[in-house]
């Protein structure tokens, strides 16, 4: 508007009527043009609501806002009052409550003491001392107190040892157990304190090498040494007294006695392990022995898992046996330690050999390992041995060093480690015996 249009030259007679002209089209338009448009917006805004209006009256609706407003504001003045009156109410109401707790507790303050005045009891102490306790929780709390039961885990496998003193008082013992203390599991291995050897002295007072290595090896917890001396006086009583010397077909006491401290040690690791295996104080253990012994539990109950008994060593040595055939072993050997030795008695038991222990077997199989795992010390075995030439470590175990009963047959399963072999076709072995060329 502040820059002035061309003027518009009209063919006027005048120039009062020219100079009029000169007033452009933009300012006509704004000063003209504009009240004009506002008034007509504005009537016809006035016309829509008065149509609205009509519309709400036939409708029973709000009146026009200009009522609205007069009536919100008289609404507005009589909140405070309305404020004041709610107030007051929600005051009654809480004195109501207040009063009404108050008169409660003075209820109950007045029970409490009629109860007290019948009971005829005086209460002295403050209000927030704790009420005596009733007659079943002081007893609770007096009662009599036992310690907790602790349960022993069982170990897996349990070393059974019965010793006597040897000739010239060899120490046969403290190799043994050295042996046996080089090849426990290490502690990063899974079978690391699951190994114990049951060392009994079955000889009494008197055994030298017996408290030497009770000593010294007392404080691994691995071996457990305990004593099991006969009463002389139940020998006296029995069938076959000490006198008898015995013969080819009778035992004499002294093998009598062996079969009598088998069947001791046997009850003695009862129920502390899964398994359990033979030793003698004059047979020490290989190198891997124990290692050795983890494959032969594990590959046997694999393939024959109700299996009776292992023989992995010659003699009443190595002879392994599931925990609950133990018992069941030492009652056969001590009602048969008359008839047969005990390095006899096991392979007739075993096998099945009787009807009384082929009941018992019940068809369970007993297997024959093909490598021997154990080293005998010495010249002389306490059982006596009728061959001349003893297996060292490693060595096939077989015919005539133990009975064929027993025995690994390597015709039969040439290319297995055990007897019997059909269930472990397919499955190829480890070759223990590759370690005998070191002790050879």
């Amino acid at each position: 508007q502040k820059r002035r249009r061309p003027a518009v030259r009209l063919p006027w007679r005048t120039p009062v009527d020219q100079t009029v002209a000169h007033v452009s089209l933009g300012h006509f338009c704004c000063i003209r043009w504009q009240p004009y448009r506002r008034s007509q917006l504005a009537a016809k805004t006035a016309l829509a609501s008065a149509d609205a209006a009509a519309v709400k009256r036939r409708r029973g609706q709000a009146p026009t806002p200009q009522r609205s407003m007069a009536k919100l504001k008289v609404r507005k003045a009589t909140l405070p009052w309305l404020f004041v009156g709610l107030s007051c109410i929600a005051l009654i109401v809480l004195h109501q409550s207040t009063s009404q707790l108050t008169d409660r507790d003075a209820h109950y303050k007045e029970e409490l003491q009629r109860l007290r005045a019948l009971a005829g009891t005086q209460v002295t102490t403050h209000a927030t001392t704790r009420p005596p306790a009733p007659a079943a929780a002081a007893a609770f709390v007096n009662r009599a107190t036992t310690p907790p039961a602790t349960t022993t885990k069982k170990l897996w496998l349990a070393v059974g040892l019965p010793t006597v003193p040897r000739l010239n008082d060899e120490d046969y013992l403290g190799t043994t157990l050295n042996a046996f203390a080089r090849e426990l599991f290490p502690a990063e291995s899974m079978l690391a304190g699951a190994v114990g050897v049951f060392v009994v002295n079955v000889h009494g007072a008197g055994h030298k090498r017996f408290d030497e290595a009770k000593e010294r090896f007392s404080t691994n917890p691995a071996f457990r040494f305990s004593e099991k001396a006969e009463d002389p006086a139940l020998t006296a009583n029995r069938v076959d007294p000490p006198h008898v010397a015995g013969n080819a077909n009778r035992p004499g006491w002294r093998v009598r006695k062996q079969t009598r401290d088998v069947a001791s040690v046997l009850r003695i690791v009862h129920d502390q392990a899964r398994y359990f295996v033979f030793g003698e104080d004059d047979m020490a253990l290989c190198d891997h022995g124990f290692r050795a012994m983890a494959y032969i539990i594990e590959r046997a109950s694999r393939f024959y898992p109700d299996w009776l008994a292992i023989r992995a060593s010659f003699g009443m040595n190595g002879i392994f046996l599931k925990d609950a055939d133990l018992l069941p072993f030492a009652d056969y050997l001590e009602e048969h330690q008359a008839r047969r030795p005990p390095d006899h008695l096991v392979v007739e038991w075993f096998a099945g050999e009787r009807d009384q222990s082929k009941t018992y077997k019940n068809n369970r199989p007993h297997l024959g390992f093909r490598w021997n795992i154990f080293s005998h010390l010495g010249t002389k075995s306490t059982l006596g041995s009728r061959t001349k030439r003893m297996p060292g470590c490693f060595e096939m175990l077989t015919t005539p060093v133990v009975f064929p009963v027993e025995a690994f047959l390597k015709t039969k399963c040439p290319r297995q480690d055990f007897t019997p072999c059909e269930a472990m076709k397919g499955h190829p072995m480890l070759d223990w015996g590759s370690a005998r060329g070191v002790y050879q």
